[in-house]
């Protein structure tokens, strides 16, 4: 309902990307919804948001397979449609939903998304390549102290140095790069009652690593790592966009 009252703003740029904004940001996090489209608005790039359903991971951690199949479906015509008219690229903020719309529908799901496997990208990973031709707005500097875990899922799509080397452009952001570990949560595992003592098992190295690193904030890519972190440390974790976003408006984290 926010994006319906900016979507004429978003049609007068040139270069548009389609956004799939994912569950985590329709009902959790608005704020992360917008300053991914003050990031890429930033660099002259407008955004698309087409019509979604969930992604499936929850789906099919649960083994929900052929409801996971129906809304791929879905989501692989309605994003080819919407980026084939523009010549869009298709960019996510979720590290899960990437994985999910790239390498899940693909393989697990066995669909063929060949209408979008192309043009699909991790949202660093689409700022970096930009950032690489030149095309990096002006960024305050953003004075503060974090360590930066890398998700599983990010990991596995060779996608974690894209985050790196973009939050490495922010001026005053002192970056300790965490020597991860899966943070115990893994999609909805964690979540589970009976899961959760071996989920806070997993993930308690991390933890140690991140008191040892004693940042102000903590970045990550992935939504749920988020909720995991914040409830096993005493740190607020924040996304890299959101940072970035905040050396463009000049806000404080």
């Amino acid at each position: 309902s926010w994006y319906r009252k900016h979507r004429r703003t978003q049609e007068a740029f040139a270069e548009k990307a389609v956004y799939f904004h994912g569950c985590y940001v329709n009902y959790n996090n608005h704020e992360l919804g917008k300053d991914v489209v003050t990031v890429l608005n930033a660099m002259n790039v407008g955004v698309i948001v087409a019509e979604e359903k969930c992604c499936g991971v929850p789906l099919i951690a649960n083994g929900y397979i052929e409801k996971a199949r129906k809304n791929a479906r879905f989501n692989i015509d309605s994003l080819a449609a919407a980026a084939s008219g523009n010549g869009a690229r298709i960019v996510s903020a979720s590290s899960s939903c990437s994985f999910a719309l790239k390498h899940e529908y693909r393989n697990l799901l066995e669909l063929d998304n060949s209408a979008i496997f192309d043009s699909l990208y991790y949202i660093t990973r689409f700022i970096h390549e930009r950032f690489q031709k030149g095309n990096v707005p002006n960024l305050r500097p953003v004075p503060i102290r974090a360590a930066y875990h890398s998700p599983c899922h990010l990991e596995r799509m060779g996608g974690v140095m894209n985050t790196i080397e973009v939050l490495k452009k922010i001026p005053g952001l002192d970056l300790t790069i965490l020597h991860s570990e899966c943070c115990g949560i893994a999609g909805t595992y964690g979540f589970k009652k009976e899961y959760y003592k071996v989920a806070q098992k997993v993930g308690s190295e991390l933890f140690k690593r991140i008191e040892r690193a004693a940042p102000q904030i903590v970045i990550t890519d992935c939504e749920t790592c988020k909720w995991q972190i914040e409830m096993s440390t005493p740190y607020r974790v924040e996304h890299p966009v959101t940072v970035l976003a905040r050396a463009i408006d000049g806000r404080k984290l």
